[in-house]
């Protein structure tokens, strides 16, 4: 994955590949989702985070933000997730480059998801 591209998908722009590879991974699993939809004021800063799941009645049960490998950059958005939990009762998941490529790498339709399905397959 790289970080360079940026696009629409699903009618939303997303910032990054990592963005782009985590919306892929919900669709796959039919998890609903939104993309930056709400802004927090933090009392020392406006945050948008990335990605808002909702319950079944529509009340915000979670936001996940999905960063680089940039340490100050994690850091960052760890210290802005964890004000949202604490001022607005919200739970809050950092998703790392490192930890999106785990993830990623199980689907069927990524390079080892496909190369472990090309295994397995019997002719």
């Amino acid at each position: 994955m790289n970080r360079g591209y940026a696009g629409f998908y699903k009618g939303h722009y997303l910032r990054s590949s990592y963005e782009y590879a985590y919306a892929k991974y919900l669709d796959f699993y039919s998890i609903q989702w939104t993309y930056e939809e709400k802004v927090f004021d933090l009392g020392y800063k406006l945050y948008k985070p990335d990605f808002f799941f909702y319950d079944k009645d529509n009340k915000l049960e979670k936001i996940v933000e999905i960063k680089s490998r940039n340490k100050e950059a994690k850091d960052n958005a760890r210290k802005s997730l964890n004000t949202i939990e604490e001022k607005y009762n919200i739970k809050c998941e950092l998703i790392s480059y490192e930890e999106l490529l785990k993830i990623y790498n199980e689907l069927p339709f990524s390079c080892y998801g496909l190369q472990k399905v090309l295994q397995n397959k019997k002719c």
